[in-house]
Protein backbone atom coordinates (compact mmCIF):
# COMPACT_ATOMS: atom_id res chain seq x y z
CA UNK A 1 0.00 0.00 0.00
CA UNK A 2 2.89 2.58 1.31
CA UNK A 3 4.61 1.79 -2.47
CA UNK A 4 1.65 2.55 -4.26
CA UNK A 5 0.61 5.87 -2.50
CA UNK A 6 4.74 7.20 -2.79
CA UNK A 7 4.45 6.17 -6.76
CA UNK A 8 0.96 7.62 -7.18
CA UNK A 9 1.80 10.66 -5.36
CA UNK A 10 5.03 11.64 -6.75
CA UNK A 11 3.76 11.13 -10.07
CA UNK A 12 0.63 12.89 -9.84
CA UNK A 13 2.50 15.70 -8.86
CA UNK A 14 4.70 15.94 -10.81
CA UNK A 15 2.40 15.59 -13.77
CA UNK A 16 0.41 18.71 -11.63
CA UNK A 17 3.23 20.54 -11.37
CA UNK A 18 3.72 20.66 -15.54
CA UNK A 19 -0.23 21.35 -15.71
CA UNK A 20 0.09 24.11 -12.93
CA UNK A 21 3.07 25.77 -14.24
CA UNK A 22 1.51 25.89 -17.86
CA UNK A 23 -1.75 26.97 -16.66
CA UNK A 24 0.03 29.79 -14.09
CA UNK A 25 2.02 31.08 -16.93
CA UNK A 26 -0.77 31.67 -19.67
CA UNK A 27 -2.59 33.50 -16.55
CA UNK A 28 0.60 35.56 -16.40
CA UNK A 29 0.67 36.61 -20.06
CA UNK A 30 -2.87 36.98 -19.82
CA UNK A 31 -3.90 34.06 -22.42
CA UNK A 32 -6.45 32.33 -20.60
CA UNK A 33 -8.02 31.86 -23.58
CA UNK A 34 -5.56 28.75 -24.23
CA UNK A 35 -5.94 27.42 -21.18
CA UNK A 36 -8.42 24.78 -23.01
CA UNK A 37 -5.51 23.59 -25.07
CA UNK A 38 -3.68 22.41 -21.61
CA UNK A 39 -6.71 21.18 -20.20
CA UNK A 40 -7.62 18.74 -23.56
CA UNK A 41 -3.75 17.88 -23.27
CA UNK A 42 -4.34 16.90 -19.75
CA UNK A 43 -7.74 15.22 -20.88
CA UNK A 44 -5.96 13.23 -23.79
CA UNK A 45 -2.97 12.18 -21.54
CA UNK A 46 -4.95 10.61 -19.27
CA UNK A 47 -7.23 8.65 -21.25
CA UNK A 48 -3.53 6.97 -22.92
CA UNK A 49 -2.51 6.58 -19.65
CA UNK A 50 -5.23 3.79 -19.17
CA UNK A 51 -5.26 2.53 -23.00
CA UNK A 52 -1.43 1.57 -22.16
CA UNK A 53 -2.33 0.05 -19.16
CA UNK A 54 -4.99 -1.82 -20.80
CA UNK A 55 -3.03 -2.75 -23.72
CA UNK A 56 0.28 -3.98 -20.93
CA UNK A 57 -2.43 -6.19 -19.44
CA UNK A 58 -3.41 -7.69 -22.81
CA UNK A 59 0.24 -8.43 -23.89
CA UNK A 60 0.79 -10.52 -20.55
CA UNK A 61 -2.13 -12.56 -21.88
CA UNK A 62 0.28 -13.62 -24.40
CA UNK A 63 2.86 -15.33 -22.54
CA UNK A 64 1.74 -18.86 -21.24
CA UNK A 65 3.08 -20.21 -17.83
CA UNK A 66 6.32 -21.41 -19.33
CA UNK A 67 7.40 -17.95 -20.13
CA UNK A 68 5.57 -15.65 -17.70
CA UNK A 69 8.26 -15.82 -15.43
CA UNK A 70 10.71 -14.50 -18.26
CA UNK A 71 7.99 -11.43 -19.18
CA UNK A 72 7.31 -10.32 -15.21
CA UNK A 73 11.25 -10.32 -15.41
CA UNK A 74 11.62 -8.26 -18.42
CA UNK A 75 8.72 -5.73 -16.88
CA UNK A 76 10.72 -5.40 -13.75
CA UNK A 77 13.42 -4.91 -15.89
CA UNK A 78 11.78 -1.94 -18.20
CA UNK A 79 10.47 -0.50 -14.64
CA UNK A 80 13.33 -0.40 -12.60
CA UNK A 81 15.53 1.41 -15.42
CA UNK A 82 12.38 3.91 -16.13
CA UNK A 83 12.34 4.26 -12.45
CA UNK A 84 15.35 5.33 -12.20
CA UNK A 85 15.95 7.29 -15.38
CA UNK A 86 12.69 9.37 -13.44
CA UNK A 87 14.55 9.95 -10.18
CA UNK A 88 17.59 11.18 -11.75
CA UNK A 89 16.12 13.39 -14.85
CA UNK A 90 14.04 14.91 -11.83
CA UNK A 91 17.29 15.46 -9.84
CA UNK A 92 18.87 17.52 -12.38
CA UNK A 93 15.99 19.15 -14.40
CA UNK A 94 13.80 20.25 -12.15
CA UNK A 95 15.37 23.47 -11.30
CA UNK A 96 15.04 24.18 -15.10
CA UNK A 97 11.51 22.42 -15.74
CA UNK A 98 9.76 25.99 -15.22
CA UNK A 99 11.67 28.11 -18.08
CA UNK A 100 11.86 25.20 -20.34
CA UNK A 101 7.91 24.89 -20.60
CA UNK A 102 7.49 28.57 -20.19
CA UNK A 103 9.81 29.16 -23.45
CA UNK A 104 8.22 26.51 -25.71
CA UNK A 105 5.13 27.95 -24.47
CA UNK A 106 6.05 31.24 -25.90
CA UNK A 107 7.12 29.82 -29.05
CA UNK A 108 4.28 28.32 -29.43
CA UNK A 109 2.04 31.59 -28.84
CA UNK A 110 4.54 33.67 -31.25
CA UNK A 111 4.06 31.04 -34.24
CA UNK A 112 0.40 30.63 -34.08
CA UNK A 113 0.93 27.23 -32.84
CA UNK A 114 -1.84 27.33 -30.38
CA UNK A 115 -2.00 23.31 -30.13
CA UNK A 116 2.13 22.97 -28.89
CA UNK A 117 0.53 24.74 -25.74
CA UNK A 118 -1.62 20.68 -25.58
CA UNK A 119 1.22 18.74 -26.80
CA UNK A 120 3.34 19.96 -24.28
CA UNK A 121 0.86 18.91 -21.64
CA UNK A 122 -0.17 15.65 -23.10
CA UNK A 123 3.33 15.09 -23.43
CA UNK A 124 4.31 15.81 -19.65
CA UNK A 125 1.27 14.21 -17.86
CA UNK A 126 1.43 11.09 -20.55
CA UNK A 127 5.36 10.43 -19.26
CA UNK A 128 4.22 10.52 -15.95
CA UNK A 129 1.04 7.75 -16.73
CA UNK A 130 3.25 5.82 -18.17
CA UNK A 131 5.85 6.13 -15.94
CA UNK A 132 3.01 4.84 -13.05
CA UNK A 133 1.76 2.37 -15.48
CA UNK A 134 5.37 0.81 -15.23
CA UNK A 135 6.13 1.36 -11.64
CA UNK A 136 2.73 -0.23 -10.54
CA UNK A 137 3.62 -3.28 -12.61
CA UNK A 138 6.91 -3.65 -11.24
CA UNK A 139 5.69 -2.98 -8.04
CA UNK A 140 2.98 -5.85 -8.05
CA UNK A 141 5.28 -8.38 -9.51
CA UNK A 142 7.47 -7.64 -6.31
CA UNK A 143 5.11 -8.01 -4.03
CA UNK A 144 3.52 -10.57 -5.67
CA UNK A 145 0.98 -12.60 -3.70
CA UNK A 146 2.03 -11.27 -0.46
CA UNK A 147 -0.15 -7.81 -1.27
CA UNK A 148 -3.17 -6.92 -0.62
CA UNK A 149 -4.54 -5.89 -4.07
CA UNK A 150 -7.34 -4.02 -2.28
CA UNK A 151 -4.68 -2.49 0.19
CA UNK A 152 -3.11 -1.54 -2.74
CA UNK A 153 -5.69 0.09 -4.81
CA UNK A 154 -7.03 2.34 -1.51
CA UNK A 155 -3.47 3.60 -1.43
CA UNK A 156 -2.68 4.34 -5.22
CA UNK A 157 -6.01 6.18 -5.67
CA UNK A 158 -5.09 8.24 -2.38
CA UNK A 159 -1.94 8.99 -3.52
CA UNK A 160 -3.29 10.61 -6.68
CA UNK A 161 -5.94 12.39 -4.41
CA UNK A 162 -3.32 13.65 -2.18
CA UNK A 163 -1.23 14.71 -4.85
CA UNK A 164 -3.68 16.87 -6.82
CA UNK A 165 -4.29 18.62 -3.62
CA UNK A 166 -0.85 19.26 -2.57
CA UNK A 167 -0.32 20.56 -5.96
CA UNK A 168 -3.34 22.49 -5.66
CA UNK A 169 -2.45 24.57 -2.51
CA UNK A 170 0.99 24.98 -3.96
CA UNK A 171 -0.09 26.81 -7.05
CA UNK A 172 -2.87 28.91 -4.86
CA UNK A 173 -0.56 30.78 -2.80
CA UNK A 174 2.30 28.28 -1.00
CA UNK A 175 4.41 28.42 -3.90
CA UNK A 176 6.94 29.66 -1.85
CA UNK A 177 7.56 26.24 -0.26
CA UNK A 178 10.66 24.36 -1.14
CA UNK A 179 9.72 21.06 -2.94
CA UNK A 180 13.33 19.98 -2.44
CA UNK A 181 12.90 17.48 0.71
CA UNK A 182 9.69 16.24 -0.75
CA UNK A 183 11.83 14.82 -4.02
CA UNK A 184 15.22 13.99 -2.35
CA UNK A 185 13.44 11.77 -0.04
CA UNK A 186 11.07 10.19 -2.71
CA UNK A 187 13.35 9.93 -5.17
CA UNK A 188 15.82 8.21 -2.59
CA UNK A 189 12.91 6.17 -1.05
CA UNK A 190 11.73 5.05 -5.37
CA UNK A 191 15.95 4.07 -5.55
CA UNK A 192 15.48 1.39 -2.85
CA UNK A 193 12.39 0.45 -4.51
CA UNK A 194 14.27 -0.23 -7.93
CA UNK A 195 16.71 -1.90 -6.21
CA UNK A 196 13.86 -4.46 -5.14
CA UNK A 197 12.50 -4.75 -8.71
CA UNK A 198 15.86 -5.13 -10.24
CA UNK A 199 17.12 -7.94 -7.32
CA UNK A 200 13.86 -9.57 -8.17
CA UNK A 201 13.60 -9.87 -11.84
CA UNK A 202 17.06 -11.43 -10.91
CA UNK A 203 14.99 -14.38 -8.90
CA UNK A 204 12.85 -14.98 -11.45
CA UNK A 205 15.18 -15.45 -14.08
CA UNK A 206 16.72 -18.01 -11.56
CA UNK A 207 13.42 -20.07 -10.66
CA UNK A 208 12.81 -19.76 -14.65
CA UNK A 209 17.10 -21.34 -14.71
CA UNK A 210 18.14 -18.95 -16.78
CA UNK A 211 20.88 -17.39 -14.01
CA UNK A 212 22.35 -19.56 -11.66
CA UNK A 213 21.75 -18.41 -7.55
CA UNK A 214 25.48 -19.16 -6.80
CA UNK A 215 24.40 -19.60 -3.51
CA UNK A 216 20.71 -20.91 -3.36
CA UNK A 217 20.08 -18.82 0.41
CA UNK A 218 21.98 -16.62 2.39
CA UNK A 219 20.18 -16.35 5.28
CA UNK A 220 16.73 -16.97 6.57
CA UNK A 221 14.71 -14.03 8.62
CA UNK A 222 11.51 -15.20 7.89
CA UNK A 223 11.10 -15.43 11.59
CA UNK A 224 11.86 -11.67 12.16
CA UNK A 225 10.08 -10.60 9.14
CA UNK A 226 8.03 -12.65 6.52
CA UNK A 227 7.62 -10.57 3.11
CA UNK A 228 4.52 -12.57 2.65
CA UNK A 229 2.57 -11.46 5.67
CA UNK A 230 1.64 -7.29 6.22
CA UNK A 231 4.59 -5.66 7.77
CA UNK A 232 7.05 -7.54 5.78
CA UNK A 233 5.49 -6.92 2.25
CA UNK A 234 5.64 -3.16 3.33
CA UNK A 235 9.18 -3.27 3.61
CA UNK A 236 9.85 -5.78 0.85
CA UNK A 237 7.56 -3.02 -1.48
CA UNK A 238 9.68 0.02 -0.20
CA UNK A 239 12.82 -1.29 0.24
CA UNK A 240 13.44 -4.37 -1.52
CA UNK A 241 13.48 -6.81 1.61
CA UNK A 242 14.02 -10.52 0.68
CA UNK A 243 13.68 -13.19 4.17
CA UNK A 244 15.78 -16.01 2.01
CA UNK A 245 17.13 -14.53 -0.68
CA UNK A 246 19.82 -16.09 -2.94
CA UNK A 247 23.69 -14.44 -2.99
CA UNK A 248 22.83 -13.54 -6.54
CA UNK A 249 19.70 -11.50 -5.71
CA UNK A 250 21.70 -10.03 -2.82
CA UNK A 251 24.43 -8.95 -4.84
CA UNK A 252 21.77 -7.56 -7.49
CA UNK A 253 20.23 -5.41 -5.33
CA UNK A 254 23.57 -4.06 -3.58
CA UNK A 255 24.93 -3.65 -7.05
CA UNK A 256 21.68 -1.35 -8.33
CA UNK A 257 21.71 0.57 -5.17
CA UNK A 258 25.07 1.53 -4.93
CA UNK A 259 25.29 2.56 -8.54
CA UNK A 260 22.10 4.32 -8.38
CA UNK A 261 22.72 6.31 -5.66
CA UNK A 262 26.75 7.39 -6.68
CA UNK A 263 24.68 8.53 -10.20
CA UNK A 264 22.18 10.48 -7.82
CA UNK A 265 25.12 12.17 -6.29
CA UNK A 266 26.48 13.58 -8.67
CA UNK A 267 25.04 16.99 -8.87
CA UNK A 268 23.48 18.37 -6.09
CA UNK A 269 19.77 18.41 -6.08
CA UNK A 270 17.88 21.58 -6.92
CA UNK A 271 14.07 21.29 -7.09
CA UNK A 272 12.61 24.81 -5.98
CA UNK A 273 10.16 25.53 -8.15
CA UNK A 274 8.65 28.85 -8.08
CA UNK A 275 5.40 30.02 -9.74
Amino acid sequence: MLGTLLITLRETIEASLIVGILLAYLAKIQKPSCARYVYAGTFAAILASLLFAFFSLFIAQFFDEERQGLFEAGILMVSTGVLTHMVVWMHHHARTMKGDLQQKTDVAISGGHLWAIGVLAFLGVWREGVETVLFLWGLFLQEGASASGRLSIVGGLFGVGLGVVIAWLFFKGLGHLDLQPFFRVTGIVLIFMAAGMFSSSMGKLIVEGYLPPLIDQIWNSTWLLDEHRFWGSLVAGLLGYRSRPSLLELAAWLTYLFSALFWLGQKPLQTRIKV
